[in-house]
């Protein structure tokens, strides 16, 4: 069976622009979450998720909020513009987002939780799923959560098996996943540390249950890897290069197109190298590189000699 592939959000890099950009160019996810947004987001930023924005690959909105008013008038906003589906961020380990109470904090609160979901439901234009972590410091957590969701008809849940705490650092709890899919009475998709085709291999084997995988970092750092998941193959030498080049390209020329300031530009595709230098031999020194360039030519030249070496 072909596993399901979404692209994970990563804030300030996984935008509209890199999204559309990324599956023109690279085969093999079949969706994507995008970052989360807030109340109070420019109307063109919500406008962004619309299908019509995001052509070439299914974009899935994520909005962050401990206010149920605030998420339905949000959630409202991306079904007009014709969004088949809202995702509430329930993990975001952050240190300000935890401060003011939102994203893997709640996990502590599982009533707050069922108040949240009591209020919004209802109101909700279309299906709702969600991403959580396994708790804000304990795995304990979210077992206290699940039979809350379970009471609710959600439409997946998307688990990263470490704790808010933890951030992105640490050991995955596998065995809490694995206690967290036998009581979820909804379809869960794993996130974390998928970073080869040979990590997804381990995973599947020995997770069951499991709807489908998220990979944020892993496709980032090699584009390649949801065909070498699906395909068993991967392409090597000049050709892979190209594709890498022609990528990193197109990315820049859209990101020139759409926001017109060098400096923006360069701070775009400066984030963009900071994971894709992964795919080279010598990853540090190629971040480098690119984070030293100080003109958008200045960069040119050094992706032509990146690609040249």
């Amino acid at each position: 069976m072909t596993p399901l592939i979404q692209l994970a959000p990563i804030k300030g890099v996984t935008d509209r622009v890199f999204r559309n950009i990324f599956a023109s160019h690279f085969s093999g996810i079949d969706s994507a979450l995008a970052p989360f947004i807030i109340k109070g987001e420019s109307e063109s930023r919500i406008k962004s998720l619309a299908p019509e924005m995001n052509p070439f690959i299914k974009t899935v909105p994520q909005i962050l909020s401990k206010s149920s008013d605030d998420f339905t008038a949000l959630a409202g906003k991306l079904a007009d513009y014709g969004c088949k589906e809202v995702n509430w961020n329930l993990g975001c380990p952050f240190a300000m987002v935890v401060k003011r109470g939102e994203g893997a904090a709640m996990l502590q609160y599982p009533e707050a939780v069922a108040s949240f979901l009591e209020r919004v439901i209802p109101s909700l234009k279309v299906p709702l799923s969600v991403k959580v972590r396994l708790g804000m410091y304990s795995s304990d957590e979210i077992m206290k959560v699940v039979p809350v969701l379970n009471s609710f008809p959600i439409k997946e849940i998307t688990i990263h098996p470490r704790t808010g705490e933890q951030m992105y650092d640490g050991v995955t709890d596998i065995s809490a996943f694995r206690r967290v899919v036998e009581v979820s009475s909804h379809p869960v998709i794993y996130n974390g540390d998928i970073k080869t085709a040979d990590d997804y291999k381990r995973l599947s084997h020995s997770l069951s249950g499991v709807k489908g995988w998220m990979i944020g970092r892993g496709l980032l750092e090699n584009p390649f890897l949801a065909m070498e998941i699906k395909e068993g193959e991967s392409l090597t030498g000049s050709v892979r290069m190209e594709k890498l080049k022609n990528f990193a390209d197109d990315l820049f020329d859209a990101y020139v197109n759409e926001l017109h300031s060098p400096a923006h530009v360069l701070d775009k595709m400066k984030g963009v190298w900071f994971y894709l230098s992964g795919s080279f031999s010598d990853s540090r020194k190629t971040a480098k590189r690119i984070r030293k360039t100080y003109s958008l030519d200045h960069y040119r030249d050094e992706v032509e000699r990146i690609f040249s070496g």
